[in-house]
């Protein structure tokens, strides 16, 4: 597996926790667990930005 597929693989994982993540229902949750899912979203956001830099050969700061 070229460095490419394991970039485009890594993506779609995060991807995929990005959607899963955005999609969870916090009404019943407490604010300390509303606060880790944030959390979660926010790192495999930053993540998913790396891995879209490194795969386009840019610095990370072209994304933000």
């Amino acid at each position: 597996m070229t460095g490419f597929q394991k970039i485009t693989n890594e993506i779609k994982q995060i991807q995929a926790e990005l959607n899963h993540i955005g999609s969870c229902l916090t009404q019943e949750l407490t604010q300390e667990e509303i606060a880790q899912l944030d959390e979660r979203f926010f790192m495999a956001l930053e993540k998913h930005n790396k891995l879209i830099a490194r795969l386009n050969n840019k610095p990370e700061y072209f994304l933000s």
